[in-house]
């Protein structure tokens, strides 16, 4: 299941959400210049063990909004805490892939885990 979550008043981050009501989340982040279907594999795979699979387009990329401005890594680390916070995460497991997992480092740095 896809769809949007406001990051900022202008900008809506893509979300796809696959076993929304399984087990123990994984939210995958991808890397330059890709989107969350980099992870098709694990979304075939790991729903079906019972995990909850949920990947962004991070801003720029995919189906989420390109704004002109920020994209530093506390921009998109923040991104990801809204997304965290929307879905109400808890206990769940950060994915990074190149660009993806500095996001992620960024993210537990920031946001503190």
């Amino acid at each position: 299941m896809g769809y949007y979550v406001r990051v900022e008043p202008d900008v809506k981050i893509y979300v796809e959400d696959v076993n929304p009501r399984g087990g123990k989340p994984i939210l995958f982040i991808h890397g330059w210049p890709a989107n969350h279907k980099l992870f098709e594999y694990q979304f075939n795979i790991f729903p079906a063990m019972g995990y909850r699979c949920i990947g962004v387009d991070i801003r720029g990329f995919g189906k989420s909004d390109k704004p002109w401005g920020d994209y530093s890594y506390d921009r998109l680390a923040d991104d990801v805490r809204t997304v965290v916070d929307i879905l109400k995460l808890q206990n769940f497991t950060l994915a990074g892939h190149s660009v993806g997992g500095a996001i992620a480092v960024r993210y537990m740095a920031r946001h503190k885990g």
